[in-house]
């Protein structure tokens, strides 16, 4: 189990593991569960080799045909590429509310989801949203996909360096 990216980031009893091999998580993203993808605006700001994240982000969205929902100023870069009617429009704290809502039936009005994919957040962020879900959910599985282990995601990625989080998403991708 990777360290936890912020230091003090202590998760109680319950902790994700990371996962470093990309066959593993494509096969988690695979599962026949209701998913929801929510990119980040962070997405925008990180790049890999000229390679905005949120466009890694994009093809593995497209590629598991899921709801996505843009958080932050995102959304104007996301909205031209991605499926149409896919997309929504909201904040962070709302998303991960509605996620936290048992009754609560989908964008889609057709029941909970089953899976929530993350990925382009600021970590401190994040980690408070995954750790909400992670405590006052039993019914969502969680992936985050930004390089930083984050203990309170039922799956992430290891701590890894930008060369290691190109090749593992270029092979998720490739994968998918």
């Amino acid at each position: 189990m990777a360290r936890p990216y912020q230091k003090a980031n202590i998760p109680g009893p319950e902790m994700g593991v990371t996962v470093s091999d990309p066959v593993v998580m494509t096969n988690l993203l695979k599962i026949p569960m209701k998913k929801i993808f929510i990119i980040g605006a962070e997405s925008l700001n990180w790049e890999l080799d000229g390679k905005k994240l949120a466009d890694y982000l994009i093809e593995i969205a497209n590629k598991i045909e899921c709801h996505v929902v843009s958080t932050g100023h995102a959304y104007k870069y996301v909205k031209d590429k991605i499926s149409d009617g896919k997309l929504y429009d909201m904040s962070l704290i709302n998303i991960t509310n509605r996620l936290s809502d048992k009754d609560w039936t989908g964008l889609d009005g057709e029941g909970q989801y089953s899976m929530a994919i993350f990925g382009g957040h600021i970590v401190f962020y994040v980690s408070q949203a995954l750790s909400r879900i992670k405590n006052f959910t039993n019914w969502v599985k969680t992936i985050e996909l930004d390089k930083f282990a984050h203990p309170n995601a039922r799956f992430s990625l290891p701590n890894l360096s930008d060369d290691d989080w190109k090749e593992f998403l270029n092979s998720l991708i490739e994968k998918l």
